[in-house]
């Protein structure tokens, strides 16, 4: 095989690995399309993405054995056409149910080619080059997770959420002729018998049922019994198959390979990476589209620079790696991510988007590095197990990021709904300080209640309920009844007073103007002049008359004035609380994503070790 075939073919299977591991973030972004698009409810949405990650998650491990034994070359053409097919069924598709079916096979088309593109482009160049082929393939693996909301958004902002899906069957194609056409096949010499099928069903028991219960505790609630059980069972199965692996003669997964230090602790360091990677591309998202309502395709361009810092990242982790192992770059990569999400918890509403951008920056630098641990996870494994090898390491992130979803969005949850009680209950203290109507203060008092009644969701208040309470104050606003005076101290408080002393003037000067016509009545018959001087003193009352009804007037507009400034602030210090118990609530979730990857970052001391037997 020629040196351009070689590169040729590779560049094929990093087309499938790009898109395999693309497509379990690149929907995230497109959920609220889907949702309108079906007018269905956000929970019965979310299966969209759900059933893919789950898919992976899954069946990683077993379609690794099965291309090991098999032939990956075979396996690869099948999951390929497996992805595209359905890639295009989801974008064709007519129904919701029809979307998530078409979703899982979709994904179980990618959970069987993401884990054999490093085995197979180890076979097209040799062991030799295993690190340098293993950093490339964590690159555009890094880049494709990274990179899913970012390019998402841009699709949704110039296409159809259809096009999330229908970019990847052109890809497809391409990919499925280069393999087809470039590629040897190649096998795990050192299988033989058929396919354990007892630990094939317990393994995607006990994984289905931990990443179900992992990604759907918080919709079900932990302590529901489907996520008890989901959780228990899968924990049960897991266990059962660790028991019969260790005692059928060709098992579905040697678990001497986790004798294997540096895979193992690369697989929990490689969990890390997934974990950590929801707080950029998920819970930032949220932030910046549900609190900042910035569109999808500004919120995409904000966080880009995770995916592009990594395509720099990776290959420099590696080369490092070379040099001088994979613990200090790993470690590294850690503690950095680390350092990045502590930083991310530093973000309020009002923080420059630059800054944004530069602690991002420092979480993709932190990722590539980590990332190194694909590289380590298969440094000491016989080329024929690098199969297998890649598959517990992509299951491991794919793990990850299920924890991290369950994790860290629960915090958010939790700690947003905690926000939204301080921000109900400091709005009502801040409405009942200020000097409004009855009806007006009713009114705020029950837009309010409506506004922060809805629980369980990252998303603070919805636009429409908004527009709704300002709406109806601006409408409550407009009553005479019982207006309340100026605030003592304000401007308008001084003029409300002076004014109501030029009206008790006018007021005086009526009532001794309308004294004097009436002497001027009796004497108008005895005398012309002051016949004349009636009828002016007359007129004269009538303008006092004009004049006091204009200034009750201008009295009530100075109350309506007044009331409409104390609701201008009151709204303002809202806005105002909003913001700072918001940020808070994000804040706190960042800190707990930082202290979890920071206590678990010395397993990458372990990241370099040889086995301890052969």
């Amino acid at each position: 095989m020629s040196k351009v075939t070689k590169i040729i073919s590779f560049i094929g299977l990093t087309i499938a690995m790009f898109m395999g591991t693309l497509d379990s973030t690149i929907v995230n972004i497109a959920l609220p399309k889907i949702m309108t698009h079906f007018n269905a409810n956000l929970t019965d949405t979310s299966w969209v993405a759900t059933i893919y990650t789950l898919a992976l998650a899954v069946f990683m491990i077993t379609g690794s054995k099965i291309a090991d034994r098999y032939g990956r070359k075979k396996i690869m053409l099948l999951g390929l056409a497996l992805f595209g097919g359905f890639s295009a069924a989801c974008m064709l598709a007519t129904s919701l149910p029809e979307l998530i079916a078409f979703r899982f096979f979709q994904g179980l088309g990618g959970a069987i080619i993401t884990p054999i593109v490093l085995p197979m482009g180890i076979e097209i160049f040799g062991k030799a080059h295993m690190s340098k082929i293993a950093s490339v393939v964590g690159a555009v693996t890094a880049l494709a997770a990274a990179g899913g909301p970012p390019i998402g958004g841009v699709i949704i902002e110039y296409a159809s959420w259809r096009w999330v899906f229908g970019i990847n069957v052109p890809l497809t194609i391409v990919a499925f002729l280069i393999i087809a056409m470039g590629v040897r096949e190649s096998y795990d010499k050192s299988l033989a018998g058929r396919i354990d099928l007892p630990g094939t069903i317990l393994l995607t028991l006990g994984l289905g049922g931990l990443t179900f219960g992992l990604l759907e505790g918080r919709q079900y609630g932990w302590q529901s019994g489907i996520i008890l059980g989901t959780l228990i069972g899968g924990v049960l199965a897991i266990g059962l198959f660790i028991f019969i692996e260790s005692k059928v003669k060709h098992p579905l997964l040697e678990l001497d390979l986790f004798r294997e230090k540096t895979l193992t602790a690369s697989s929990l360091v490689y969990f890390l990476t997934g974990f950590a990677l929801v707080s950029p591309t998920l819970i930032l998202n949220y932030f910046l589209q549900d609190v900042l309502n910035d569109t999808a395709l500004h919120a995409a361009l904000i966080i880009i620079p995770v995916s592009l810092t990594i395509m720099v990242a990776m290959p420099l982790g590696t080369k490092l790696f070379d040099q001088v192992g994979a613990v200090p770059v790993t470690l590294i990569g850690l503690l950095v991510m680390a350092a990045s999400l502590l930083l991310l918890s530093f973000i309020t509403t009002t923080t420059p988007k630059a800054v944004i951008i530069t602690f991002l920056v420092i979480n993709g630098v932190g990722f590539g590095f980590s990332s190194v641990s694909l590289v380590a996870s298969v440094k000491h494994l016989p080329k024929n197990k690098s199969g297998i090898g890649s598959g517990i390491v992509n299951a491991a992130r794919q793990i990850g990021t299920c924890l991290g979803i369950a994790i860290l969005v629960t915090v958010l949850d939790n700690n947003v709904n905690t926000a939204k009680q301080h921000i109900h209950q400091d709005a009502i203290q801040i409405v009942d300080r200020q000097q409004l109507s009855p009806k007006v203060n009713k009114v705020a008092h029950q837009q309010l209640n409506s506004l922060f009644s809805t629980t369980g969701s990252a998303k603070l208040t919805t636009k429409n309920k908004q527009t709704n309470l300002r709406r109806a104050l601006k409408q409550a606003a407009k009553s005479q009844v019982d207006l309340p005076q100026p605030q003592k101290g304000t401007d308008l408080h001084q003029i409300y007073q002076a004014q109501k002393k030029l009206a008790l003037a006018t007021d005086n000067l009526k009532a001794g103007n309308q004294q004097l016509a009436l002497t001027l009545t009796k004497l108008e018959n005895q005398n012309t002049a002051i016949s004349k001087l009636s009828v002016a003193s007359q007129k004269i009352n009538l303008g006092n008359q004009q004049i006091s009804q204009g200034q009750k007037k201008m009295l009530v507009g100075l109350k309506q004035l007044a009331q409409k400034e104390a609701l201008t602030t009151a709204l303002r210090k809202i806005k105002h609380t909003k913001n700072r118990q918001i940020s808070q609530a994000f804040s706190h979730t960042y800190l707990v994503g930082a202290v979890i990857v920071l206590i678990l970052s010395p397993i990458a001391l372990l990241t370099d070790r040889k086995p301890l037997k052969s």
